[in-house]
C-alpha cells in the first residue's frame, strides 16, 4: 500500500481525520482521546497556546485515510523540539516515516533534541505507558502497547521513567504508627489540616496552583505557565472532585501542602458519560492519588498529609491508585505497605547533534 506523509493547519478534512485516527485504533472502554481539547490545540485555541508553536503532521493511505499522526510543538529559548498526540496503526515503517520525517523536518531547523511524547504541554499530557493495558484510569497516559518499541526502533531512549503505585484497600492492621504520630505531631505544632467545601474550593485551587507552579518546576518538560491559565485549566475540577479526599494543610495562615485524590472515572470524563460520572462520585469504590506538594522548608508534613488521606480511605473502604510518580520521588514510599501491583510509564529523547 502506498502512503504519504502531509502538513496540514486548519484544513477541515485532514482535521477529522486526525481527530477520527483514534475510534479506529481503541475500543470504548480504552479511549482516552479528549476531542474537544485536540481541535482546540489544532485551530490554535486552547487556553496554552499562547505559550508554543505547533506544525501538524498525517500519513494518509490510498483512500486518504489517516494511518499515523503526531504534533511537533516548539517554544522560544527552547533548542529541544517535543513530539506528541501520536497514534500509528501497527506498521513500523508507517511509523518510521512518521518519526524520520519529523526528525528531519526539526534537525533542519536548528533544534538539537527531540522528547516525546508531549502533548504541546506539559500541563496537558505526556508519557507512554509500558505494561498493564486493561482499563484505563482518569489522567492516566494511554496508548498501544507498541508504541514505546516504535519510537525505540526510531532511537528513541529513556529520558525519564514513572509508574503508579496500586493499592489495596486500607484495614487496621495496616496502620502506620509511624504516620499517625508524624500527623499528630504536626497538628501540635500548628499546622491546620483543611477539607475544601464547594464555596472555598474556588480560592484554595488558586494556593493550590502557586504551589505547583513552583514545586513541578524541575519535572521533566516542564514550562511555566501564569497563574491564572493555571486555574481555567483546572477550575472545573470542582464538578468532579470528592472534596473530602482533598487534604489542604495551611501553617501561620498559608498553604504550605496539598494532597488531591479524585474518583476513578476511568474514560468516562473524556467520553462525556456524565450518569457514570455521577455514579463514580458517589459510589467510592476507588481514588487516583493525582497531586501531592509540600514546601521544602516543611519538614514530615508529607508523610502527615498521607496519613490524613488513608483515614479517608479506611474510613470509605476505597482502593486507590498512587498515579504518574517520577522514579526517585520521596512519594514513592507512602501507602508502601498497601502496594499490590505497579504501572510503569517513560518519557523518551532523542538527540539530533
Amino acid at each position: 500500500m502506498e502512503y504519504k506523509i502531509i502538513e496540514f493547519k486548519n484544513e477541515e478534512k485532514y482535521i477529522n481525520e486526525f481527530l477520527k485516527l483514534p475510534k479506529r485504533l481503541y475500543s470504548k472502554r480504552e479511549i482516552m482521546q479528549d476531542e474537544r481539547e485536540e481541535k482546540e490545540i489544532l485551530m490554535g485555541t486552547h487556553i496554552l497556546s499562547k505559550y508554543f508553536r505547533i506544525n501538524n503532521f498525517l500519513i494518509l493511505n490510498e483512500r486518504e485515510r489517516a494511518v499515523a499522526r503526531a504534533i511537533v510543538t516548539f517554544y522560544d529559548n527552547d533548542k529541544t523540539a517535543y513530539v506528541g498526540y501520536y497514534e500509528c496503526i501497527e506498521n513500523i515503517d508507517v511509523s518510521n516515516m512518521l518519526l524520520k520525517y519529523i526528525e528531519e523536518y526539526v534537525k533542519n531547523r536548528g533544534y538539537e533534541k527531540i522528547i516525546g511524547p508531549l502533548n504541546c504541554s506539559f500541563w496537558i499530557g505526556y508519557r507512554f505507558k509500558l505494561d498493564n493495558f486493561s482499563h484505563p484510569y482518569i489522567g492516566e497516559p494511554y496508548n498501544k502497547p507498541y508504541y514505546p518499541q516504535f519510537f525505540k526502533e526510531a532511537g528513541y531512549e529513556i529520558y525519564q521513567e514513572y509508574s503508579s503505585n496500586i493499592f489495596d484497600k486500607v484495614n487496621k492492621a495496616q496502620d502506620n504508627v509511624k504516620f499517625s504520630d508524624r500527623l499528630k505531631k504536626m497538628k501540635c505544632k500548628g499546622y491546620k489540616f483543611i477539607t475544601p467545601t464547594r464555596n472555598t474550593f474556588n480560592e484554595q485551587l488558586k494556593d493550590i496552583g502557586k504551589m505547583i507552579l513552583k514545586l513541578y518546576s524541575n519535572f521533566p518538560g516542564y514550562k511555566e505557565i501564569e497563574l491564572n491559565d493555571f486555574y481555567n485549566l483546572y477550575k472545573d475540577l470542582d464538578k468532579i472532585v470528592d472534596f473530602s479526599m482533598i487534604k489542604l494543610s495551611y501553617y501561620n495562615d498559608k498553604m504550605v501542602g496539598f494532597f488531591v485524590a479524585i474518583p476513578n472515572y476511568k474514560n468516562f470524563v473524556c467520553r462525556k458519560n456524565y450518569l457514570k460520572i455521577i455514579l463514580n462520585k458517589f459510589v467510592k469504590k476507588e481514588y487516583i492519588l493525582m497531586y501531592l506538594g509540600v514546601e521544602k522548608e516543611h519538614l514530615g508534613l508529607g508523610r502527615a498529609l498521607a496519613e490524613s488521606m488513608k483515614e479517608e480511605l479506611k474510613k470509605n473502604g476505597a482502593t486507590s491508585i498512587g498515579a504518574l510518580i517520577k522514579t526517585g520521588n520521596a512519594n514513592k514510599v507512602y501507602f508502601k505497605e498497601l502496594i499490590k501491583d505497579e504501572y510503569k510509564y517513560v518519557l523518551l529523547y532523542k538527540k539530533l547533534y
